[in-house]
């Protein structure tokens, strides 16, 4: 099964701004995030540690949708589904 993962912010420096990610079929996002752990080994740990310890550093959008309003992490994935990675925005 293929996903659309889509990044902002400083997310796109290490992913690039919309990538495919190949998983097994019955994934859950909680696979998404270790397969671009796995893939990009630059990429900032914290970014997506933070969110498997329950601390939502970043904000995660399956076709449109918080997955908190889902089933989190769990949250199953289906073929052409388009994840958006949105880490927060700091600034003044």
């Amino acid at each position: 099964m293929k996903v659309k993962v889509r990044a902002f912010g400083r997310l796109i420096d290490v992913l690039g701004d919309e990538i495919y990610v190949e998983l097994e079929p019955n994934a859950r996002v909680k696979d998404l995030l270790a397969k671009l752990k796995e893939k990009i080994l630059s990429l900032e740990e914290e970014a997506l540690t933070r969110y498997e310890r329950g601390e939502p550093e970043l904000t995660i959008l399956l076709n449109g949708r918080n997955i908190h309003t889902l089933k989190k992490l769990q949250t199953p994935l289906k073929d052409g589904d388009l994840v958006v990675l949105l880490p927060p925005v700091i600034g003044g």
